[in-house]
């Protein structure tokens, strides 16, 4: 995968022809054409333009996303013993780097690492030997077990080995090589621990010897039994198993067998199903990766949040009123820059961080979508995305979207300090001070502020125009206005943003033609077999003939890419093919399912399996599909214009970013206008003047 940065003297092709970068003036750039003259260009119609490829010059190598036929094919516990030996070593890599004279890693150090240096103490003066004996004192702080000197020393040359065979690949030395000569032995067997409530999730993968008939009661007994809150010893499973063997007449399991495939069951995944409360202790993050610095250049430090619209919606099809959306917005730290923004009625989940992180990454392409004065400049990918504490950000997937795929670093403010998320919540309040309290709709930021105003009668504008109206607003508004919080001699957003381009040039950004490719990567990640049905999910079949290759047992799981917003298809990693295979659904079949997120899909199963036509586990076909859709259609036509709480599900049930299209009988509908992005903006609030002026 290609991401790129502009620089001085880079190239690129123009039209089929090379051109040079002579010099950068944001928001432009001046070129060299292949005649010799020079001309001027804006940096946003250079890397949008449909005939822009870069050179090899431009290529930043050392972003290149982990591979997936290593890293992602390993269990979970196996990859997040990865990631804790990496994060063992990582301060001694990066002292390594500073000691070559890379001041880029200086600055990395001490965004994440400041908490091991004494005060008043410079990065450049201490030792290797010190480092590591810090470094094992705050693993006895967060009760984790000392790492000995030669253990990190080891991991450390295995890190430097595989990055000098494969660049930047260094990770995928610190992948453990126990067992591999284990199991190769004929007579070893896979034994999955999966999640007891959860059986889609792999706890631990375990290679025993012992009888095939054996397998799925210690899998049974483990899962159910051991692995809860009732704290039941090795001695007691053993026994279960005893019963089982004597009900089957089945061979005998000795003691010390079951004891040793329970004590190589993974530590945190036993901790957290027998003792959650103590396991939360020792394992969970320590809140101490917040960025207490300031911004050195544009997209250096991102700050990312969500919270309730001050706002009413409205259906747009019949006018009435839904519900307050979410909006998730990020703001580049440096400038003051709006760099994303996602609103939908969804509220904050791994699935939300996700989709606003991939707006804020990618081109936004604001002229054409929403017809803007001038295209959204803040885009690329940051050094540091800064959130708070909610799960939605320690989501598995987040995290390694954002360390992995995108090599920048995740850090989490310190809990109940307000000041570390000052500047998203300063932009969320100008939000709402300057725009949304001024449209009809508004419900204010406190109930005493309404006075006479009726948020659910007043409202008139539905999501798609009110993301519109948020889109212009960020674009051709926010970054021109003086803000406060910038140097005097650089008043607005987007002339702080230009001034850090000017020194440090334009942020890292991933090119058009690898757009796709990422938004697979950025997808929720899960394993699943394949067999002879194809990928069995959530009462859905996947399948295709690219697949037929590794048709297979249930034992042999592989990484599936998934979409919560568009169930139609799924993305399987082929580990042959070494790519992702697109995967249609087949049953329901794929065309009924374009575009139906799965909130709604597990709409139409409550419906269906109320029916009882089949069992609960049984694959709905199309028709029981057909079924209960008219029958979710007749719950809303018969109570939407009742409830509200109707009229929610129904936007929630609804594609983000598509209008509600759900046809109501009986019902006239109430027409929409088309309004101009002046209109859209300011006859709302003129509106809301002119009504409130009636009721004085």
């Amino acid at each position: 995968m290609s991401i790129n940065q502009l620089k001085l003297y880079s190239e690129f092709f123009l039209y089929g022809k090379k051109h040079k970068i002579i010099s950068i003036e944001p928001p432009y750039v001046r070129i060299k054409r292949p005649d010799g003259e020079d001309i001027k260009m804006k940096f946003t119609e250079i890397v949008s333009h449909s005939t822009f490829q870069p050179d090899t010059s431009m290529k930043v190598t050392k972003k290149e996303p982990a591979p997936y036929d290593v890293l992602a094919k390993l269990s979970e516990s196996k990859r997040e013993e990865v990631s804790e030996r990496f994060e063992v070593i990582h301060p001694l890599i990066l002292l390594e780097e500073i000691k070559s004279q890379n001041l880029r890693s200086i600055q990395k150090f001490m965004d994440q690492y400041k908490y091991l240096l004494k005060e008043g103490e410079e990065v450049t003066s201490i030792q290797q030997e010190v480092l590591i004996n810090r470094i094992n004192e705050m693993r006895i702080v967060q009760k984790k077990k000392r790492v000995s000197r030669s253990t990190i020393m080891r991991y450390i040359k295995a890190y430097r080995d595989q990055e000098n065979e494969q660049n930047y690949r260094g990770i995928e030395g610190l992948i453990s090589r126990k067992g591999r000569g284990y199991t190769g032995r004929k007579d070893t067997k896979s034994l999955e621990v999966c999640h007891p409530q959860k059986p889609e999730i792999v706890l631990d993968i375990l290679h025993v010897r012992i009888h095939d008939e054996l397998i799925p009661i210690v899998k049974s007994i483990i899962e159910n039994d051991y692995l809860t809150k009732y704290n039941i010893s090795k001695a007691t499973v053993w026994r279960s198993v005893k019963r089982e063997c004597a009900y089957k007449q089945l061979k005998e399991v000795s003691y010390s067998t079951i004891s040793d495939i329970i004590d190589r069951i993974d530590k945190k995944a036993r901790e957290r199903f027998r003792n959650l409360k103590q396991a939360k202790a020792i394992y969970d993050d320590v809140a101490r990766g917040y960025a207490d610095r300031d911004a050195l250049h544009p997209l250096d430090i991102i700050q990312i949040d969500h919270t309730r619209l001050d706002m009413q919606i409205i259906d747009d099809q019949t006018g009435l009123t839904i519900d307050r959306p979410w909006i998730t917005l990020g703001i580049d730290v440096f400038s003051r820059m709006p760099w994303c923004l996602y609103i939908s009625f969804e509220a904050p989940s791994a699935n939300v961080v996700r989709k606003a992180i991939q707006h804020g990454v990618f081109f936004k392409n604001t002229k054409s979508l929403y017809g803007t004065e001038s295209e959204w400049e803040a885009f690329g990918i940051p050094n540091v995305i800064y959130v708070d504490n909610g799960m939605d950000f320690k989501s598995s997937d987040i995290k390694r979207l954002v360390n992995e795929s995108l090599k920048s670093e995740i850090m989490h403010r310190p809990v109940r300090i307000p000041k570390y998320g000052a500047v998203i919540e300063r932009l969320f309040r100008t939000v709402n001070d300057e725009l949304i309290h001024n449209i009809l709709g508004t419900t204010k930021s406190k109930f005493a502020d309404l006075g006479e105003i009726k948020p659910e009668e007043e409202a008139c504008l539905t999501l798609n125009q009110i993301r519109k109206i948020l889109t212009i607003y960020m674009t051709d508004m926010y970054p021109i206005r003086d803000h406060r919080g910038l140097p005097v001699y650089s008043k607005t957003p987007m002339n702080r943003y230009h001034d850090g381009c000017n020194e440090a040039g334009f942020p890292e950004w991933i090119e058009p033609s690898e757009e796709e490719r990422y938004k697979i990567e950025f997808m929720l990640t899960l394993r699943k077999p394949y067999t002879r049905d194809g990928v069995r999910w959530g009462n859905r079949i996947y399948k295709s003939e690219e697949c037929n290759d590794i048709i297979g047992q249930k034992e042999t799981k592989y990484v599936v890419k998934y979409d919560p917003d568009d169930i139609s298809h799924i993305f399987l990693k082929h580990p042959k093919k070494e790519r992702f295979i697109e995967l249609l659904a087949v049953s329901p079949a794929y065309e009924q399912l374009i575009g139906v997120n799965s909130y709604t899909y597990s709409r139409v199963l409550k419906i269906w399996s109320e029916e009882g036509e089949r069992k609960k586990k049984s694959i709905p076909g199309n028709e029981q599909y057909a079924r209960a859709a008219r029958k979710i259609q007749d719950e809303i036509n018969n109570s939407y214009f009742k409830k509200k709480n109707t009229r929610k599900t129904v936007a929630r049930m609804t594609e983000a970013g598509q209008s509600v299209t759900v046809t109501f009988n009986g019902q006239q509908q109430k027409s929409v206008v088309n309004r101009s992005k002046e209109e859209e903006l300011f006859l709302v609030a003129k509106l809301a003047e002119e009504k409130r002026n009636e009721k004085q």
